[in-house]
């Protein structure tokens, strides 16, 4: 290690050191220039004003502090700080009044909008089970005259089948079609009264029917 920073570890602390010594004699010799000024008469009928270690270096200050009424000060900041907690406490009471309101609004928009869905949920699921159906039977009824068409083909002398190829067409609300079957299923079996009735009703239907 140089020698440099030797001595600079050394005479730093030591100079401290002495101005350390230096200065508390020098404040202990103002004292006693003091001190050397009272008799013992005056030094024992004096009564310590200060007492404490900070009194006697800070007796200014401490007697500052000691005509503070630290108790009084205590007590308002408690009252206003009791205000301050009521407030509050009005404050949070008013805001959760305001909340539960808010609350049941939202809560009851919400109730009427998924009423609202559901119900045009089952109104749509409803339509939709309506056109399924409507379609089945449009469905089945094309099957069957289909088939009829076929076991007619095979058996055009069959005035059964003719009927219910006419009733057929009665409920797919094709009436020239129906017409022209029970005419034929007529022909077929001429002592069949009922078919000549619906005949009838049909051709006056036809007849009401705008061409």
């Amino acid at each position: 290690m140089p020698t440099a920073t030797l001595n600079m570890f050394f005479f730093i602390p030591f100079g401290i050191f002495i101005f350390s010594i230096v200065s508390i004699g020098w404040i202990i010799s103002r004292k006693f220039v003091y001190l050397k000024k009272l008799t013992p008469e005056v030094v024992e009928s004096v009564v310590p004003e200060q007492s404490g270690f900070w009194a006697e270096f800070f007796p200014v200050p401490t007697a500052y502090i000691q005509k503070v009424d630290l108790r009084q000060y205590r007590l308002n900041f408690l009252a206003e700080f009791e205000k301050f907690l009521r407030k509050l406490r009005l404050f949070s009471l008013k805001l959760d009044a305001v909340t539960n309101r808010l609350i049941n609004r939202v809560r009851k928009s919400v109730m009427h909008h998924e009423s609202v869905i559901s119900s045009e949920a089952a109104a749509q699921a409803e339509q939709e089970v309506r056109i399924s159906s409507d379609s089945g039977r449009g469905v089945d009824l094309e099957e069957q005259e289909h088939k009829l068409i076929l076991e007619i083909a095979t058996n055009p002398k069959d005035a059964g089948l003719y009927k219910k190829l006419g009733n057929i067409y009665m409920k797919m609300e094709e009436w020239h079609d129906a017409v022209e079957s029970f005419k034929k299923a007529a022909e077929l079996d001429p002592e069949d009264e009922t078919t000549r009735n619906k005949l009838t009703r049909l051709l006056k239907k036809l007849e009401k029917l705008p061409i």
